[in-house]
């Protein structure tokens, strides 16, 4: 199986009890891990500047994952500032990165995740993307940011209309959803999302688990996991999608494939950076059969 996820890999600031900590981040990479430790083939294409360390890249390739679409320029990666407040997650922009191209592809791909962190990808990335898969997902996070005068990132409603139309599968949290397809509840918002395009959304809830909802089916409530060695929540999210992905591609069966993106986005918060994949794989499954046994219809 044969994955490629665009998407600019990030420097990531944190404070942790007064140390100041510089991890590696970004969706592209949290996905790209999450599916090539479930068997996927996986390519990713992103920009990095020249403070980017060789050796979290090799880290990354020593992981199977294909680097040749990592594009170097002579500027800063994509970073950013990160402060927690509960559950809650603060950004500050420092450098926002250079904005990707379409890369040339050998072959075309089983399946491309498109997972921005800040207005990277454009409709000419989309549109190849688009061409070279069978199967597209897209994470709206990055398509939605934009910074104040004090440089923090919020989110602003923007037309992605060209971007739902052309997925098969789009993933939001939920105040994500609000932005793009305000509802009275969340499924109508996801059933709003799906009405422009996709065939399944996920719409990501922190403590409250998460929603699946296919365009002709049901809704589904995927509870989460609680886990009491927190560590660092950065991530569960593109850890979520990029679980699914594989494991949809594989079985063809969404809900079990959000089963499995729940129980590993639930093991992810015990570490930092790339040691968020350490987990055993007799746990995750563990978990992800869980997840499933208790996952329900709702209304919608």
């Amino acid at each position: 199986m044969k994955i490629g996820v665009y998407g600019n890999l990030t420097l990531d600031e944190l404070d942790r009890n007064g140390k100041h900590l510089i991890r590696p981040g970004g969706s592209a990479l949290y996905s790209s891990l999450a599916a090539a430790y479930l068997g996927a083939r996986v390519s990713i294409f992103s920009n990095i500047g020249r403070d980017y360390p060789r050796n979290i890249l090799s880290s990354i390739s020593s992981n199977l994952i294909d680097i040749a679409g990592v594009k170097k320029f002579d500027g800063l990666t994509t970073r950013f500032k990160i402060s927690y407040n509960a559950d809650s997650r603060m950004l500050e922009m420092v450098h926002p990165g250079r904005k990707l191209k379409p890369r040339n592809l050998l072959r075309s791909l089983q399946a491309i995740h498109l997972g921005p962190v800040f207005n990277e990808i454009g409709l000419n990335t989309l549109a190849y993307a688009r061409r070279h898969s069978e199967f597209l997902t897209l994470d709206v996070q990055g398509l939605l940011r934009t910074t104040g005068q004090d440089g923090f990132v919020r989110l602003a409603r923007k037309n992605v209309n060209p971007f739902l139309s052309k997925c098969n599968l789009v993933k939001a949290t939920e105040e994500e959803a609000h932005v793009i397809a305000p509802s009275s509840t969340i499924v109508a918002t996801a059933r709003r999302l799906l009405h422009k395009g996709a065939q399944y959304a996920i719409i990501t809830r922190g403590r409250s688990g998460s929603l699946l909802v296919k365009k002709y089916g049901g809704a589904f409530r995927i509870p989460s996991v609680p886990e009491r060695k927190v560590v660092d929540l950065t991530g569960a999210g593109d850890i979520f999608i990029g679980s699914w992905l594989a494991t949809f591609m594989f079985v063809e069966d969404a809900l079990w494939a959000a089963a499995v993106g729940a129980a590993f986005a639930s093991l992810s918060v015990r570490g930092t950076g790339v040691s968020k994949f350490r987990v055993d794989r007799r746990e995750l499954f563990g978990r992800a059969s869980w997840v499933y046994e208790n996952s329900r219809l709702v209304k919608g």
